[in-house]
């Protein structure tokens, strides 16, 4: 039901529209108020407010919009969509909301609805990198990496200094085998992440991966240290690390690495698989049944479903 409705809205979107009716100068400090609350996650306080504008002022367009963000925020995402689509109705010219309709869907798992909305969110607003960065991610996560690297190009030519489109764009490179051009985008990533002081590993460990799949495990370890350092928390860069390690005949380290893994976030399959593998050679057999049964678990709860996102795409 909501996906038609959603879906009809769209089709009208080229359709003319009545001007936005003004808003009070206030209105428009309340919404950015809410908006900043939402950003810090303090979704109660926002919902709070946003009731008591909508009592003073009226529902609008924008209102339901931040209704709609409040419902993402709290993984209601059906309930979001309703209410972008009572947006919709209102007004069908603001790029945020078609954004938002596409990032539901996503996570909904249905990537062909998304498709529309993506595409829709980054024609109405050319000028806003944001936007073409999302449809990047959307194309990436649909495997059409050649739209995917075009619309990070798109993004970067509008921020070039966006330190998550130089990460994507080397992502989709990287699905092209275009890994020479992905290794150097990878490393503008780094760069700007530095300069920015940004704390985000993501750099450091898509270009560790990518030099272990081009076999240089040594030079991969230099950056897992930063990735690891940025973020002690993290399962995958201490897989990768196990991974690293085991391929280079140091299977007391690797096997640390992987228990570390394991502590940060026990659901992370890879590492289960890992140790399995690392147990078994050494002739541990129970340690190795235990870890292959918990990645077949794992693995079986995580199947993906139909348009799922693929793996490898960074928020």
């Amino acid at each position: 039901m909501v996906a038609g409705c959603l879906l009809v809205l769209f089709s009208l979107v080229l359709q003319s529209e009545a001007g936005l009716p003004a808003r009070t100068s206030a209105s428009q400090t309340s919404f950015q108020s809410i908006g900043r609350l939402i950003d810090e996650g303090k979704l109660a306080a926002a919902a709070r407010q946003l009731q008591d504008e909508v009592t003073e002022h009226g529902e609008n367009y924008q209102t339901l919009f931040l209704q709609a963000r409040i419902l993402f925020g709290e993984k209601r995402h059906e309930e979001s969509l309703q209410q972008l689509e009572r947006s919709f109705a209102l007004y069908r010219q603001d790029a945020k909301v078609f954004l938002l309709a596409g990032m539901n869907w996503v996570i909904l798992e249905r990537l062909d609805l998304a498709r529309p909305f993506f595409e829709a969110a980054a024609r109405l607003a050319p000028a806003d990198g944001t936007m073409q960065y999302h449809l990047g991610r959307y194309y990436y996560s649909a495997q059409r990496f050649a739209q995917a690297e075009q619309a990070f190009r798109s993004a970067l030519k509008l921020n070039p200094d966006s330190v998550r489109a130089y990460d994507n764009l080397a992502l989709a490179l990287e699905a092209q085998r275009k890994t020479e051009e992905a290794e150097a985008s990878f490393r503008k990533a780094i760069h700007f992440a530095v300069a920015q002081k940004l704390k985000t590993e993501w750099p450091w460990l898509n270009l560790a991966k990518l030099l272990v799949e081009k076999g240089r495990h040594e030079e991969s370890l230099g950056f897992l240290e930063s990735a690891q350092q940025i973020n002690p928390h993290s399962a995958e860069v201490f897989y990768v690390r196990g991974k690293v390690l085991q391929k280079l005949g140091r299977e007391a380290e690797a096997e640390a690495a992987l228990l570390r893994s394991v502590q940060n976030d026990a659901q992370f399959p890879d590492s289960h698989y890992l140790l399995g593998r690392i147990y078994l050679k050494q002739g541990r057999k129970p340690e190795s049944q235990r870890e292959m049964q918990i990645f077949q678990r794992l693995k079986q709860s995580s199947r993906p479903k139909g348009g799922a996102m693929v793996s490898g795409t960074r928020p």
